[in-house]
């Protein structure tokens, strides 16, 4: 049998959550932006967000959740290419980690299934 390569271990453990969310922040020519949209998946750090708009590695961005209200900032931390699977998604960090989701997570070292 070949061997196989292992894939890249994720840092966190990523749960699927569709949090509704609202983004705010300044886009590159400094104008001030909102857009209400929603979280794909979260993790204790950050999260994969849905959007609509343009967003660059390293643009700090506020959020928050529509239903606890919770406001954190963020930092972009990969924005998806047009044309690709991940056209139209961000992953986000948070600036100042917290419990900011609303869930349990659980431990780092649990494998899931």
């Amino acid at each position: 049998m070949a061997s196989m390569t292992q894939p890249q271990r994720r840092r966190w453990t990523r749960l699927h959550l569709a949090c509704r969310i609202i983004v705010s922040g300044k886009d590159a020519e400094g104008r001030e932006f909102t857009e209400e949209t929603e979280t794909l998946n979260v993790n204790k750090f950050g999260a994969s967000i849905r959007t609509s708009r343009s967003y660059s590695p390293g643009q700090v961005i506020t959020v928050r959740t529509k239903d606890q209200g919770h406001v954190g900032q963020f930092q972009v931390v990969w924005a998806g290419e047009p044309q690709t699977p991940q056209a139209g998604r961000i992953g986000v960090e948070f600036l100042d980690a917290r419990r900011f989701w609303g869930v349990e997570f659980p431990p780092d070292d649990w494998g899931g299934l």
